[in-house]
Order: structure tokens, then sequence, then C-alpha cells
């Protein structure tokens, strides 16, 4: 987003607001193969987390970042993945 030339971002943002359907939690919650959420920690528990994590997804807060993750806070973004590609959740099949 950085990088993005603001009419592409434009777009972009206005294609988020008008939503998905099935809305992108749905196709997540859904979906399976292990799955893990990573949010920035400040943002505080996310809302509906229970029900991601009852369909066998990992949240998982990322310390030191905003909605950049892996820009913001590159290390603690890889730490994570790593944990999330050692330790899978949600195996269905």
């Amino acid at each position: 987003m950085r990088l993005a030339g603001r009419e592409a971002l434009h777009r972009t943002a206005t294609h988020l607001v008008r939503g998905t359907v099935p809305t992108l939690r749905e196709l997540l919650v859904e979906l399976r193969i292990p799955r893990t959420y990573l949010l920035p920690e400040t943002d505080g528990p996310l809302p509906g987390a229970d029900a991601l994590t009852r369909a066998g997804v990992s949240v998982v807060p990322v310390p030191d970042c905003g909605h950049n993750i892996m820009l913001d806070n590159p290390q603690g973004f890889v730490r994570a993945t790593a944990v999330a590609l050692r330790h899978p959740r949600g195996r269905t099949a």
C-alpha cells in the first residue's frame, strides 16, 4: 500500500468495502487446510475470534506492527508464520 498509486489504492478500497459473497471470513472458516490469522497486537481482540478458533483457525497477534505486518515487523511475521507451519491447526482431512 505504501508504494501503490493513489488511484489503485482507491480502487482497491472501494472494492473491499463492497465485500464478497460469501464473505472472506466464511471462506476462511470453510477451508479444509490448516489456517492462521495474523493481526496487529495493538488492534486488540479480533471480533469473532472465538468462532474462528472453534473452526480450527489460529488467531495470532503480532507485536510492533500495523496493517502491513510483514513490512512493519518482518521478524515477528516470520516467527508467527514459522510457528504456524510447524504446528498447524485445523486439519480436517
